[in-house]
């Protein structure tokens, strides 16, 4: 049996499956989890791939460790989308953060990966953590001036997660982040999705004066070459903590310094779609 995830009628992606171990439909989407021959344990959203036991750990360590280490002291961080957990997993490796905080729109993708990927679920019963079950939107509008870092670790821009690429989402995410605060978001990949990348990046220039895309490499998401875009008022990502990086490197798989310095290059064709100043 084989999984395929098809990109937009372009190409497509295949999986050779052992088993469905579930399939339901929550009150958001179609969940479905299949056991792969290669890849352990894949997560399936509305038929798009969101991770895999195999390879997960590049993205959850990109998308959070790259920020945490370019702020001087994030000591707030909260994650829209995220609930696969991933994201919070690699946040409280930092002593310096004294809350994480997740807002997951459905609440069944939480509690189906805390049965089949307890690897990345593993930090939500940290003292540290608070959980959320609603719309990141409206949550964002009740917050202002409180987060170092906000995460959005959301699926692709349709269905519940659409919103999340707007620029009114933006400007709330501005508006929660306190004075030198920094806002990464998952921003899919140049061979695939060029006019959301452009769009995104054009609506964060909009809000923040400085935008910067970053690149990794995950088998699984289309094309295996992965984008994710921070912004800010005043952080750089190459002005970045390295004995912070160092330190959290040692318990990585992907990220070290070197890796975050890299990552920050774009060929020339990625570079030419989104706005990096």
């Amino acid at each position: 049996m084989w999984f395929y995830e098809n990109y937009n009628e372009k190409a497509a992606l295949g999986l050779k499956v052992r088993r469905k171990l579930h399939e339901e439909q929550s009150a958001f989407q179609k969940i479905e989890v299949f056991e792969t021959e290669f890849f352990g344990n894949l997560l399936v959203l509305d038929g798009l791939v969101m991770l895999s036991e195999k390879d997960e750990f590049v993205y959850h360590e990109m998308i959070v460790h790259v920020p945490l280490c370019a702020h001087p002291k994030p000591e707030r961080v909260l994650v829209i989308g995220g609930g696969d957990g991933g994201a919070i997993r690699e946040i409280l490796r930092y002593d310096i953060v004294k809350e994480a905080v997740l807002c997951e729109i459905d609440e069944r993708v939480t509690r189906i990966c805390e049965r089949f990927f307890p690897s990345t679920t593993a930090g939500m019963n940290d003292p540290r953590v608070r959980c959320y079950f609603e719309d990141g939107f409206a949550f964002m509008q009740r917050h202002e001036d409180y987060f170092d870092v906000i995460i959005t670790d959301s699926s692709d821009p349709v269905g519940p997660g659409v919103s999340l690429f707007r620029e009114e989402y933006y400007r709330l995410v501005k508006k929660a982040l306190r004075l030198g605060g920094i806002m990464v978001s998952q921003s899919e990949s140049p061979w695939y999705y060029e006019d959301t990348m452009r769009s995104m990046t054009d609506a964060m220039a909009r809000v923040f004066s400085s935008v910067q895309t970053y690149v990794a490499m995950i088998p699984l998401y289309p094309s295996g070459f992965w984008t994710i875009t921070a912004a800010s008022d005043t952080c750089r990502l190459e002005r970045f903590d390295e004995e912070r990086s160092s330190a959290i490197a040692l318990q990585c798989r992907y990220y070290n310094p070197a890796v975050h310095r890299g990552s920050l290059a774009l060929p020339n064709f990625a570079r030419d779609i989104v706005v990096n100043r």
